[in-house]
C-alpha cells in the first residue's frame, strides 16, 4: 500500500485494501474514528505503518494483518482485483468467480449440489475458455449457452414490464433458443451459410 496525499486514495473503511474474507475491507468497527483514508496510517517522515496508530486503531487480527503489508513511498495507490495474482482483471477470472459463488449459494441454501449442471451430454462448460476466439466471443458464447444475454423474455423475467414477442416473427417469444435457432430469420441464415446441420445439432440442445 502505498502513502499519497491524493484525496481519492483508498478508504480506510469502505474500500477492499486488505487481504481478510470477501469484503477486503477492516472487520474492526469504524466507532469514533476520524480516519478516512489508507495514507493517513503511514508515517510520513519513515513511509511505513504507524504501528501505534494502526493498533490503536484496529481489532489484533486487522492490525496484524495491516503491520504485514508492505508498503511503498513512491507510488501511488492503485485498484487491483485480487482474483487474478497479477492484480488484474480479466473475463476468465470473473467467470470463474461466478462458479464459485454459484456454487457457494447452493450450498448455503440447499438447493443443489456442489458440481456444475454441465447440461445435456454433461458438456463441459471450461471448454469454451480454451477455444482460439476473442475473450468477447467467448463470453458471448458462455452466455448464449447458459440464457442469460439480454433478449427479450429474459428481461421480462428480471422484472422489466416489455413485449416479449420476437418482431421477426411476431408469434413466439424472443429467447436465445428462438432468436438464435429457431425464428425463421435465424432459419434462413443458417441455410444461406449451408449450417443447417450445425443450427439443428445446436438448437436440440436448448
Amino acid at each position: 500500500m502505498a502513502r499519497t496525499d491524493d484525496p481519492f486514495s483508498s478508504s480506510v473503511w469502505s474500500d477492499p485494501w486488505i487481504p481478510l474474507g470477501v469484503t477486503r475491507r477492516p472487520a474492526t468497527p469504524r466507532g469514533h474514528s476520524l480516519l478516512t483514508k489508507v495514507a493517513e496510517l503511514i508515517s510520513p517522515s519513515t513511509g511505513t505503518w504507524d504501528e501505534e496508530l494502526v493498533r490503536d486503531t484496529f481489532w489484533e487480527r486487522d492490525a496484524d494483518i495491516i503491520l504485514a503489508m508492505a508498503t511503498d513511498d513512491n507510488s501511488d495507490d492503485w485498484p487491483a482485483w485480487h482474483y487474478n495474482p497479477k492484480g488484474e482483471f480479466s473475463v476468465k477470472s470473473a467467470y470463474k468467480l461466478a462458479v464459485k459463488k454459484r456454487e457457494h449459494d447452493k450450498a448455503r441454501d440447499g438447493s443443489g449440489s456442489n458440481t456444475i449442471d454441465r447440461g445435456p451430454g454433461n458438456f463441459d462448460w471450461k471448454r469454451i475458455w480454451k477455444l482460439p476466439l476473442p475473450n468477447k466471443v467467448r463470453m458471448f458464447i458462455w452466455r448464449l449457452a447458459h440464457n442469460s444475454l439480454a433478449v427479450r423474455r429474459n428481461i421480462a423475467r428480471r422484472g422489466i414490464k416489455n413485449d416479449t414477442i420476437c418482431p421477426m416473427s411476431l408469434r413466439m417469444d424472443e429467447d436465445c433458443g428462438h432468436l438464435f435457432f429457431k425464428c425463421h430469420g435465424a432459419k434462413e441464415i443458417w441455410r444461406l451459410l449451408n449450417l443447417e446441420h450445425i443450427r439443428n445439432a445446436l438448437g436440440d440442445c436448448k
